[in-house]
């Protein structure tokens, strides 16, 4: 479990590199499942949830990015649904337990999980960004955790944060309110919206943020607000990590912040009321 050490050093920092959590074969085993997805989806595809096609094309040409690697799919959400090792992992004592002493609750729930992969020689890269603007949630206490199933290295694409960039006043849920206004006004009238802080900073190059390098089997987290990204895989070598996002006892459905969300179909519960049920399993 986490040590007060730890837990200081995440409230700080708003991450944490955490170490060792699966051995090789619970890490082999992963792979494989993504392997069969893959497969699934290079066919003719799964709609039984509707997050199942979110993230990547099942065209071919699309699946089979870059001559001579097969294995690619760049995003796949909700892997839990789809395989024993997922959920079992979602499950892991070290990995939820330290969710829970992160977030200081007594209970985590899974928002959602997603495999993200770069093949190699992908140049796709993610700037930097935080999260929790994107999800229909309330309040930020939340907490992600970044397990990587190959080796992470600068080279091939592994994460790189903004310290202390959670705890950011330019950042704030106020902040955003007001760039919001602001966007919407210039629209109204229009306008192009203006820069804000958040376009100026996911134009920022990666290397203003600090490297988390992992082996295979090891995790990171980081808070829902702290600023990450990704640069492009530039090796011979896959670059893929299972993602899984828990939220604190508490968090609630908050619409208006981000209506269109995948998952919205799947909540049960009424706009302001915390979010439970079957779809985001206690962890």
């Amino acid at each position: 479990m986490a040590t007060q050490q730890q837990i200081d050093f995440f409230q700080e920092n708003g991450y944490l590199k955490f170490g060792k959590v699966l051995d090789s074969a619970e890490v082999e085993a992963m792979r494989t499942g993504l392997d069969t997805v893959i497969e699934l989806e290079l066919g003719e595809g799964d709609d039984s949830s509707p997050e199942f096609k979110y993230g990547h094309d099942r065209r071919e040409n699309r699946l089979n990015r870059g001559a001579g690697h097969p294995r690619a799919i760049h995003q796949y959400v909700n892997m839990w649904k789809r395989d024993v090792h997922y959920e079992r992992a979602i499950h892991h004592p070290l990995i939820a337990g330290t969710a829970r002493a992160l977030l200081d609750t007594p209970e985590v729930r899974l928002w959602h999980d997603q495999v993200i992969s770069k093949p190699p020689h992908d140049n796709g890269h993610f700037g930097f960004h935080h999260d929790f603007f994107f999800w229909p949630l309330s309040p930020p206490n939340i907490v992600s955790c970044w397990l990587a199933l190959d080796d992470a290295t600068v080279d091939n694409g592994c994460m790189h944060v903004m310290p202390k960039s959670h705890k950011d006043e330019r950042f704030s849920i106020a902040a955003r309110t007001e760039a919001n206004a602001a966007a919407a006004k210039a629209r109204e009238e229009g306008r192009e919206p203006p820069p804000n802080q958040w376009t100026e900073r996911q134009n920022m190059d990666i290397s203003h943020g600090i490297p988390v390098k992992l082996k295979a089997g090891e995790c990171m987290f980081h808070h829902c607000l702290n600023f990450h990204g990704t640069p492009p895989n530039v090796t011979e070598r896959q670059r893929r990590a299972f993602v899984m996002i828990f939220m604190a006892q508490g968090v609630r459905y908050h619409n208006a912040q981000s209506p269109g969300h995948i998952l919205v179909p799947m909540i049960e519960v009424a706009d302001g009321e915390p979010l439970v049920g079957d779809g985001f399993p206690v962890a």
